[in-house]
C-alpha cells in the first residue's frame, strides 16, 4: 500500500479514474498527504487518444533514450507518484461489476471525463451513490458539467485562449500562451481542495456530497487582481508594450530587464530612487514622467528603455550584488539549469530522487509542509496494473474470482 501512514489523510481511501493532468495532479495531492489513491487504466495499456502508454516510455528506457524520452512521458511521471494501478475493462459487465464491489471501499470517487462519459460507463455520481452512500464524488472537466462550451474538448492551451491568458500574456499585441500548463494546474489545486473540504464534511457529519471543477472556472479564479482590475476599473484591454514586462497593468520597473551578460527581474516602482542611485543616473522619481504612477504608466517604454541603458554596463551578478545590499526588490533570470542548482531548491527539498523501473529519477517535493501530518513523496508512478492483485484481495476478491477476471479480460 502507497499510503502514508503519518499524513492528515491516511485512511482516506480515493478511486481515480483520472487522466492527463487536471485530475491526476489533484489525486496526487491527496496521495503525498496519505490518501490511498487507487489509479483505474484501461486494460490495454493505451493512453485516451489511443498512444501507446508512455510512462516510463515505450521500451522502458525514459530518461536513457531520446525516443522514449517524450513530454507524454513526463507527463503521466509527473503526476502520478504515491499511487497503486489496477486494470479495468468498464465496458465489460465483469468489469464493471468488478468496481462496482470496490466502490463501498472506497470514500472517493474522483474523475476528469468530459461529461456524460461516467454516466454511459454506469458509473454515474447516482449509481455510485447507491453503492456507497457516504461517497465523495469528484468530478473535474473542462468547462463545467453543463452550459454553452460543456460539450467541448477541454485542454489548458484551449482554455487559456477562451479565458483571456493568452491575451493577458500578449506582446507586441500578439496573444501569447503560458509556457507551462497553468489551467490545469489550477484545476488541480482547486479539485484536491474542495475534495478535501468535502472529506472534512462527511468525517463530520458521515454525509457524501458530489464536488466540482473545471480547468474554465479555475483559469477564470486564476486572473485575480487583473481580471478584477478590468472588471472594476476603466483598465480597458491588456497591453504589454514590451516583450519583459511582467504585467500589463503594472507600470514599470516590473519584469525582466537586460543587462551586459544576461537578465535581472526588478519588480517595485517604490524603490526607484535607490535603483536610480544604484545605476548612476538622475533620479527618475523625480523626473515628471516617472513621478507618479500613471506618469510611469503613460511613459512605461521610456522608463524601461532608460533603466535597461544603465544596466547593460555590468552583469546581472554584479547589479545583485549591490542591489541586495539596498534590499532592492531584484533576482537573476534563472535558465532552467540555473533555477534547479539553485541551493534553496536543496533546502527546501523540491527535488527529491526515487528508485523506479528506470533506475534513479528525480522528483518534485511537496510545495505545503506540515509540522504534524506531513505530506511525503514515497513511491515512483506505477506500472501499468502493478497492482490489480493487491486492491482486489484487500477488497474480499479470492484467487479464483481474480483468475476468473483475467479470463474474461475484464482486468
Amino acid at each position: 500500500m502507497a499510503a502514508n501512514q503519518t499524513g492528515p489523510l491516511n485512511g482516506i481511501k480515493v478511486l481515480d479514474f483520472t487522466e492527463r493532468m487536471q485530475g491526476p495532479y489533484a489525486t496526487q495531492m491527496l496521495a503525498d498527504m496519505g490518501a490511498d489513491v487507487v489509479k483505474v487504466e484501461r486494460r490495454v495499456s493505451l493512453t485516451a487518444d489511443g498512444r501507446s502508454d508512455d510512462r516510463y516510455g515505450s521500451n522502458g528506457r525514459y530518461g536513457h533514450d531520446r525516443e522514449d524520452s517524450t513530454i507524454y512521458a513526463a507527463g503521466f511521471l509527473a503526476n502520478n507518484r504515491n499511487k497503486r494501478s489496477i486494470t479495468a475493462d468498464l465496458k465489460s459487465a465483469a468489469g464493471l461489476a468488478m468496481i462496482e464491489r470496490l466502490i463501498p471501499n472506497f470514500d472517493v470517487v474522483y474523475e476528469n471525463f468530459r461529461p456524460g462519459v461516467m454516466d454511459r460507463l454506469g458509473l454515474s455520481y447516482e449509481r455510485c451513490k447507491e453503492l456507497n452512500p457516504r461517497i465523495i464524488y469528484v468530478s473535474a472537466t473542462g468547462y463545467g458539467p453543463d452550459g454553452p462550451h460543456a460539450a467541448k474538448p477541454g485542454q489548458d492551451v484551449l482554455i487559456e485562449a477562451r479565458t483571456g491568458w493568452g491575451q493577458l500574456n500578449s506582446v507586441d499585441d500578439r496573444p501569447v500562451p503560458v509556457a507551462s500548463a497553468v489551467a490545469d494546474t489550477l484545476g488541480a489545486m482547486n479539485g484536491a481542495f474542495g475534495t478535501v473540504c468535502a472529506i472534512v464534511h462527511a468525517i463530520r457529519t458521515g454525509e457524501g456530497q458530489r464536488v466540482r471543477t473545471s480547468l474554465y472556472e479555475s483559469a477564470i479564479a486564476g486572473m485575480a487582481e487583473w481580471g478584477f482590475h478590468f472588471l472594476n476599473a476603466p483598465a480597458g484591454e491588456p497591453r504589454r508594450p514590451r516583450p519583459g514586462h511582467a504585467s500589463p497593468y503594472t507600470p514599470p520597473p516590473y519584469g525582466f530587464y537586460a543587462t551586459k551578460d544576461g537578465y535581472i527581474a526588478l519588480s517595485s516602482g517604490r524603490q526607484i530612487a535607490t535603483l536610480s542611485k544604484i545605476l548612476g543616473i538622475d533620479d527618475l522619481s523625480q523626473d515628471d514622467r516617472f513621478a507618479t504612477y500613471w506618469a510611469r504608466y503613460d511613459n512605461r517604454d521610456a522608463l524601461a528603455a532608460i533603466i535597461e541603458e544603465a544596466l547593460a554596463a555590468k552583469t546581472t551578478a554584479e547589479w545583485l550584488e549591490v542591489m541586495e545590499a539596498e534590499d532592492m526588490f531584484a533576482a537573476p533570470v534563472n535558465s532552467m539549469g540555473e533555477a534547479f542548482s539553485d541551493p534553496a531548491v536543496a533546502h527546501t527539498e523540491m527535488v527529491v530522487e526515487l528508485d523506479t523501473p528506470v533506475g534513479p529519477m528525480k522528483f518534485f517535493g511537496v510545495p505545503y509542509k506540515l509540522d504534524k501530518t506531513p505530506a511525503s513523496v514515497r513511491t515512483p508512478p506505477p506500472l501499468h496494473g502493478q497492482h490489480t492483485d493487491e486492491v482486489l484481495d484487500e477488497a474480499g476478491f479470492t484467487e479464483d474470482e481474480v483468475a476468473e477476471l483475467r479470463r474474461a479480460q475484464a482486468i
